[in-house]
């Protein structure tokens, strides 16, 4: 049998189970109840956060245009679901600013969403690749604060090349 993979969303947060058979996955899932009681116990419900959403908030016209491609985890982030080795570090940057268009991201962000879809990568690994997209960013702020944002014709590329590409389409150009 295959593995299997639960997740328990609490009061405190989310609890994600991994087991290789049902049986295995049971005594996980009663450990986690038994857990949630435990947190229950220790802290005060004044000091809980409100619980997590049960359904996300609906998408923008992107992130439609990123079905099947960009997951949101449950903590808000994208992450990619096309296998690395199909991208390049400029499709991974692309797809991020799209994901976030017309807002931008910094660097650091840039850096852990690409790590966390991608691969692991640096700050270096990230400036080439902005390098690489020259024209179809835009970069604002000042040094130490820059944010990154999709141009027009970054937006584009994205439209007409990239995704037509990862989903195996005719590209438009």
């Amino acid at each position: 049998m295959g593995k299997f993979h639960v997740k328990i969303r609490t009061k405190f947060g989310e609890i994600s189970v991994n087991g290789d058979s049902s049986e295995e996955i049971l005594d996980l899932v009663k450990e986690a109840l038994n857990l949630e009681k435990d947190v229950d116990a220790l802290i005060p419900e004044e000091k809980l956060v409100s619980p997590m959403p049960t359904t996300p908030a609906p998408p923008t016209a992107a992130k439609k245009e990123l079905e099947g491609i960009i997951e949101v985890t449950t903590d808000g982030r994208p992450q990619i679901t096309v296998p690395p080795e199909r991208l390049t570090g400029k499709d991974v940057i692309g797809l991020l600013l799209f994901w976030k268009y017309p807002q931008g991201l910094s660097t650091n962000e840039l850096k852990d969403l690409a790590s966390l879809s991608w691969k692991s990568v640096d700050q270096g690994t990230i400036a080439a690749r902005i390098a690489d997209l020259k024209g179809l960013i835009i970069k604002e702020g000042h040094k130490g604060k820059f944010v990154y944002k999709l141009s027009g014709t970054g937006k584009s590329w994205v439209e007409r090349n990239l995704l037509p590409r990862l989903r195996g389409e005719k590209t438009k150009d």
